[in-house]
């Protein structure tokens, strides 16, 4: 015999995708008017994503 699947309340399902939002901003970054600057550097350098750039620029700092 086949188990059912209980499907999720919409509460659980809520809370989730409010408890992964929490953790997004624990992690965010505002850059304010470097902004233009950040894109500008992550094309120059030809980085893909945000992450790479956070990473280059640690990089650097190690070695001043």
């Amino acid at each position: 015999m086949a188990e059912s699947r209980k499907r999720k309340s919409v509460f659980e399902v809520y809370e989730k995708k409010r408890k992964a939002s929490e953790e997004r901003k624990k992690t965010r970054v505002f850059l304010g008017d470097s902004f233009t600057r950040w894109r500008a550097l992550k094309a120059q350098v030809g980085l893909s994503t945000d992450a790479s750039v956070v990473k280059f620029l640690l990089d650097r700092l190690v070695y001043l």
